[in-house]
């Protein structure tokens, strides 16, 4: 679809039902460290089929790096950094109504890497490894499992203990029933259904920033620039083809990605374009460069 915006991009997401989202500022620069933080004003663009709803959000204390809906349709921004200064801890998750009026704000922590919420209003976060080991004033880090799954209202109610995470690269929320995460440095990528595992195969040639299945393969971006197609073999996933994306007339597509359960957008200069693995529908290529 055509799609361009005056506003600066700042982060985008693809939510539980492959609407997407796209978290917008006049801002040029952001520095996550300053102190105190500055409200500023956040437009999110949801953007679903053909059409585009605009939600303003207006003096808001954060800044967001992470957007997600609820099935209410209330919104939830999230700041992945987060100070704790003796008594004194950051809410930096907020809850928004389509009217930009705030409903709720809670903690989620520091070092956040990303934030799904699945078909319950389950909230999954994924941590790096500041957010694991104790940063920005943690000494008793939240996000020290590496994954935790919270309440609506940001409880804690399930942690990924056991898995020795050292730092979660990648995080795909399909569904309360499969939720997909690979971590370091193992270099596993692990499926859970109603938080247990349920499989889990060891990725080899690279490592993974998001990913979707395709059929019988993993659809993954392995760096900033860089879409490879990984091969699934007796639970071991290892990268193969380079994969361009190209429009409609095999132009290709440069821009930023987002990825979660079949759904895969690229953000171009002449528009957003969406895949879909589960259907032959509103699909561009992928062309694919063999390694």
């Amino acid at each position: 679809m055509d799609y361009s915006s005056n506003l600066n991009f700042i982060a985008g997401q693809v939510t539980i039902d492959g609407t997407l989202l796209l978290l917008e500022s006049d801002v040029q620069e952001l520095d996550f460290f300053e102190r105190p933080v500055e409200k500023r004003n956040w437009t999110i663009k949801i953007i679903k089929g053909e059409s585009i709803d605009t939600v303003e959000l207006k003096n808001v204390p954060l800044m967001p790096t992470s957007v997600d809906l609820f099935s209410d349709g209330t919104l939830l921004l999230v700041q992945g950094r987060c100070l704790k200064d003796g008594k004194y801890v950051e809410r930096n998750a907020r809850r928004y109504n389509p009217n930009g009026q705030l409903v709720d704000a809670f903690t989620l922590g520091d070092g956040i890497e990303s934030v799904q919420v699945d078909d319950e209003d389950t909230i999954w976060v994924s941590y790096f490894d500041e957010g694991i080991f104790g940063s920005f004033g943690w000494e008793q880090p939240m996000g020290s499992e590496g994954l935790v799954a919270y309440t609506i209202n940001g409880e804690k109610i399930w942690g990924a203990d056991g898995f020795g995470i050292i730092d979660c690269y990648a995080l795909n929320v399909a569904g309360s029933k499969e939720v997909n995460f690979y971590y370091y440095d193992d270099s596993f990528l692990v499926q859970l259904n109603e938080r247990k595992e349920t499989i889990r195969y060891r990725i080899e040639g690279d490592t993974i920033d998001q990913f979707i299945f395709d059929k019988e393969s993993l659809i993954a971006q392995v760096d900033h620039y860089s879409i490879r197609r990984f091969r699934i073999k007796n639970r071991t996933m290892t990268a193969k083809e380079k994969i361009q994306l190209v429009d409609e007339n095999g132009k290709s597509i440069i821009g930023p990605v987002f990825m979660r359960g079949a759904f895969l957008y690229a953000y171009g200069k002449d528009g957003i374009y969406k895949y879909s693995s589960d259907t032959s529908g509103d699909k561009f290529p992928l062309g694919e460069v063999r390694k």
